[in-house]
C-alpha cells in the first residue's frame, strides 16, 4: 500500500500522489508527452529498454513489475543507450567522458540530448514511485501499459532511428 494518500486527479496511483500539486503533474505530463510525441527523435523501443533497465535498480515496485528489460537488443544504438542507463543507475558520478563520447559517436546531439533527459526523467519519476512505496502493477495496469507502448512502437516516433518508451503515465512517473 502506498505511503502517500491519492488525490482524485490522475490516472496512476503516482499520478494520483502528484494530483496533490495540480500544476505540477499537469507540467510532468507535458513534460511525458513532450518526450514522447511526434517530435522525439528516438525510437519507443529504444526508450521502453532504457525505462526497463532503469526499473530494475530505482526500487520502484510498479515500474519494475511492468517488464524485464530485453536480453538481446534491437540495435547498437538501443543497447548502447541501455547500457548507459544501466551505468548512470548504478552511479551516476562514475560516468565518464569516454562513455559520454560513445553515445556522441553514435548518436546525433538532438538525440543524445533527448536520451539524457530521458533517463533523467524516468529515473525521478521511478524513484518518486519508490518514495512512494507503489506497489506492482495490477493485471489491468500491466495490460494497459503494453497495449500504450504497442501503441507508441507503431505510431509516429516508431520510424525514428535509432531503434523507444513507456508512458510515464503508467509506467513512468
Amino acid at each position: 500500500m502506498p505511503r502517500v494518500a491519492a488525490s482524485a486527479l490522475g490516472e496512476t496511483t503516482a499520478d494520483r500522489v502528484m494530483g496533490h500539486r495540480p500544476e505540477l503533474l499537469k507540467a510532468w505530463e507535458n513534460l511525458k508527452h513532450a518526450l514522447l510525441g511526434p517530435s522525439s527523435t528516438l525510437s519507443p523501443q529504444l526508450k521502453e529498454e532504457v525505462r526497463r533497465t532503469l526499473a530494475q535498480r530505482t526500487g520502484c515496485r510498479f515500474c519494475a513489475s511492468l517488464g524485464l528489460p530485453a536480453d538481446d537488443h534491437a540495435t547498437r544504438s538501443e543497447s548502447l543507450a541501455v547500457a548507459f542507463a544501466d551505468a548512470v543507475a548504478l552511479d551516476h558520478m562514475a560516468i565518464s567522458d569516454a562513455q559520454v563520447k560513445l553515445l556522441l559517436d553514435e548518436f546525433t546531439l538532438p538525440q543524445f540530448v533527448e536520451l539524457l533527459i530521458w533517463i533523467s526523467f524516468e529515473y525521478a519519476g521511478q524513484m518518486f514511485g519508490c518514495l512512494i512505496g507503489d506497489d506492482p502493477a495490477t493485471a489491468e495496469e500491466k495490460r494497459a501499459f503494453a497495449d500504450s507502448t504497442a501503441t507508441r512502437s507503431t505510431g509516429p516516433t516508431a520510424s525514428h532511428s535509432p531503434s523507444t518508451t513507456p508512458d510515464s503515465g503508467v509506467g513512468s512517473r
